[in-house]
């Protein structure tokens, strides 16, 4: 029982993406079944509706088929608002399409159970039907939990079916000759198929499982490796103004023991590398802070106003125009606000120091179709030389004077840790634009 009760709950945490699960429902419930019933359900409702109104109920065969073509008027006017659901899929949240996904496999499962009634019981051929509907059970509902339900209730609807047509043939008096095949054989089918569905089902999830944590791991390896060549690059580049520090130091020593006090040179010198190192130091616990700090649910429109407030002070002049292109009802990005302020952060500061006092500033946001958000921050400046494009990403590779070159890495490092990609768009003489990409539902890559 102990190792029953642990694949049964191992078998529980196996479940599907979100948006894996809708890209299964749109193709087999919108692409296929929709336009069959598009077909079928008005010949069904006027088969029904010419049997309720033109039959007269004599015997108990009579009356059951009565009944079952009363219950096809019910499931007409079930499967058109199933339709509709369906066709609007987009619009619903992921429980409500559960929910109208298994509510339609149940309605379908009568309608089947009404058809075989009518069409010798268990004899009738609509029995690979609900085969088809067991495996239709294992694409389309995620968790082990609906599909057995589902599975055990298609299973129990097929034998109540069988019974009762064969109640209603005997009460009028006919014997049913011997069934084509034993009806616990068929059963027996029903049931082995609803495990192999559900097993297989089970072990593609697994293996796509065991695939994703490999992937896992071979990141986790290469940003062990990324960090040991971070270190390397932290120890040469404080190394240099060190040296040049401990130059400059033994020069004054030099000149104070001849008596000589011209060493505000000197001094100068020293300052400008101690505020060199400094800043190396603050850029890289940019770093360190990765790890810190809890996820949040943000809004990229709100995060990119919350990042120009911060670039451009309010009563800051600025010769500067912004330009703001939202697009509404945008899903959140689950990310650690410190993360993506400072990507939008470093982006806006960029193009402000690239503008100076005059140009513009374009602010953009849209969604994709693999559902991502995507942001463009974009200027007019004089843009960036082709040869370097390749380049702005390498830790301490820059154009500025006095820049460090870390803050474009630690920004395609903050992207990528969610799963998100960014580009650089530049030309010279007509400005640059970053295009930043990010999953909707992402999962933090790296910590």
């Amino acid at each position: 029982m102990q190792k029953i009760r642990e694949l049964l709950d191992k078998a529980k945490s196996l479940v599907l993406e979100p948006e894996e699960m809708r890209q299964r429902v749109r193709v087999v419930e919108r692409h296929i079944l929709l336009p069959i019933k598009v077909v079928l359900l008005p010949i069904i409702l006027w088969k029904a509706l010419a049997h309720v109104w033109d039959h007269d109920v004599m015997s108990h065969w009579d009356a059951t088929m009565h009944t079952i073509y009363l219950s096809f008027v019910f499931y007409f006017m079930v499967s058109l608002a199933w339709g509709i659901l369906i066709w609007g899929m987009d619009g619903l949240k992921y429980w409500q399409l559960l929910t109208v996904v298994f509510l339609g496999i149940l309605a379908d499962t009568f309608f089947l159970s009404g058809v075989m009634v009518g069409s010798q019981g268990f004899d009738s051929s609509v029995f690979w039907l609900f085969c088809l509907w067991i495996i239709r059970t294992s694409v389309c509902l995620p968790t082990f939990l609906m599909q057995l339900s589902m599975a055990s209730l298609i299973c129990i609807f097929y034998v109540g079916a069988g019974f009762l047509e064969s109640w209603a043939v005997s009460a009028d008096g006919y014997t049913r000759e011997a069934f084509a095949e034993p009806v616990v054989l068929r059963i027996f089918f029903l049931v082995m198929l609803s495990a192999c569905s559900m097993g297989v089902h089970l072990t593609l999830i697994r293996q796509k499982q065991v695939r994703e944590e490999a992937q896992e791991f071979w990141l986790r390896q290469e940003q062990i490796r990324a960090n040991g060549r971070l270190a390397s690059e932290i120890a040469h580049q404080l190394k240099n103004p060190l040296g040049i520090i401990n130059n400059v130091v033994y020069i004054i020593q030099k000149k104070v023991e001849r008596g000589k006090t011209d060493i505000d040179g000197q001094i100068q010198i020293i300052r400008e590398e101690i505020n060199r190192s400094d800043q190396i130091i603050t850029d890289l616990m940019g770093y360190a802070k990765l790890a810190e700090g809890t996820l949040e649910r943000l809004a990229i429109n709100e995060e990119l106003d919350r990042a120009l407030d911060q670039v451009f002070p309010k009563g800051t002049q600025f010769g500067i125009d912004i330009v703001k292109e939202y697009a509404q009802g945008l899903p959140h990005l689950m990310m650690q606000r410190n993360h993506l302020a400072e990507i939008l952060v470093n982006l806006l500061s960029n193009a402000r120091d690239i503008l100076g006092d005059r140009g513009q500033i374009a602010l953009r946001s849209r969604f994709s179709a693999d559902y991502a958000v995507i942001a463009e921050i974009a200027d007019n400046g004089p843009g960036v030389d082709p040869e370097f494009l390749s380049q702005i990403w390498v830790p301490y590779f820059t154009t500025k004077r006095k820049g460090t070159g870390l803050g474009l890495s630690i920004v395609k490092h903050n992207v990528e840790m969610y799963g998100g990609t960014i580009e650089v768009y530049s030309e010279p003489g007509r400005g640059t634009c970053f295009t930043i990409q990010i999953p909707a539902r992402s999962f933090l890559r790296m910590s």
